[in-house]
């Protein structure tokens, strides 16, 4: 799972995939944006096939956060 959300983060963020790494997030990437933020929570919930809460969208503060609540939400490791 983790290429395959490294390559929506890259997607949405619009940088090279190697540039994406687990502690890549909004305070550590000037493409991650608020915009960037909800859009990118967008395509991982399509992706996923799951529902992330307003609250658990602002908790979302790096790569290694959005990995550890998509496995939560849908049981994936």
């Amino acid at each position: 799972m983790t290429a395959s959300l490294h390559a929506i983060v890259a997607r949405v963020l619009e940088v090279p995939p190697a540039e994406v790494h687990d502690d890549m997030g909004p305070k550590t990437a000037r493409h991650w944006t608020s915009l960037k933020h909800i859009q990118l929570i967008a395509a991982v919930e399509d992706a996923y096939g799951i529902q992330i809460t307003p609250r658990e969208i602002r908790s979302v503060r790096t790569v290694a956060g959005l990995r550890m609540l998509v496995q939560a939400k849908n049981g994936t490791v």
